[in-house]
């Protein structure tokens, strides 16, 4: 009896796992990071991943369907308009990715504007309480890439466009960047098992110091990375911003970020 109940528990978990890997993907018209986002959903996609996808008119226009078409192998790819209302979608899936996110997309979530499909499916998803995972490199105002392209902000525009971001992982989101997309994705999914399960992460073997730094509000910079000892655990409050910089700072230093649950 004890392992017919264990295998029929398995069978439960499994088909819930199966469920949650049926995704639907929000594709804004931001490349930062694009490129890196799609090899992680193509990823996913090898994993049992399936997707309907949603792309805006400047996203096709940015990125091309073609790409999308080759990562994702969609059973449908819309432009700008959905098959299906942004409702009835969000009822139908329980995971809502977003490989590649704009500041006006952002914004209009950040502010429950939902007068765009595409905002339409990520308010709504949140509503809902679905797992949404989107990568943050295009609406980052502290993403590399953007300095790299000639971007320079004053200080009181990154905060707004920070509080952007804060604002949907407070409703909510799951903020990951596009190398990252993959993993969080994974992680989001366990995370609605019964008792929360999640992946195993590989041990090294050996102790490494964990640290709590101290944190301007709720973003973890670069500069908090740069004082941890190499190898070391930052572990962060729930509701922590992790920028684009200091991730890829930690990765470099090998520095492993632990946001707290």
């Amino acid at each position: 009896l004890t392992l017919l109940a264990d295998e029929l528990a398995e069978r439960v978990v499994q088909k819930l796992v199966d469920r949650q890997k049926r995704a639907l993907g929000g594709v804004t018209g931001s490349d930062m990071g694009a490129r890196s986002a799609l090899h992680s959903l193509e990823g996913l996609r090898e994993e049992g991943f399936t997707y309907r996808a949603l792309m805006t008119r400047s996203a096709a226009a940015i990125l091309g369907t073609d790409p999308v078409r080759a990562a994702l192998a969609p059973e449908e790819l819309w432009v700008e308009t959905p098959g299906l209302s942004p409702e009835v979608l969000t009822t139908r899936y329980d995971t809502i990715l977003v490989p590649t996110l704009t500041v006006n997309t952002a914004a209009h979530v950040a502010n429950c504007m939902a007068d765009t499909p595409a905002a339409a499916i990520v308010l709504d998803g949140l509503m809902k309480g679905k797992n949404v995972v989107i990568a943050v490199d295009g609406a980052c105002p502290d993403a590399p890439e953007r300095a790299r392209r000639g971007f320079r902000m004053t200080q009181p525009l990154k905060a707004a466009l920070r509080g952007n971001l804060e604002k949907r992982q407070a409703y909510g989101a799951r903020m990951t960047t596009s190398d990252r997309l993959r993993e969080d994705a994974l992680r989001a999914i366990h995370s609605f098992l019964p008792g929360g399960q999640t992946p195993a992460e590989p041990s090294s073997g050996s102790e490494h110091p964990t640290i709590r730094p101290a944190m301007t509000g709720k973003v973890l910079s670069v500069k908090a990375v740069n004082t941890a000892p190499q190898g070391a655990v930052i572990i962060a409050p729930k509701g922590t911003i992790v920028t684009a910089l200091a991730s890829d700072e930690a990765r470099r230093r090998g520095v492993t970020i632990r946001i707290e649950p």
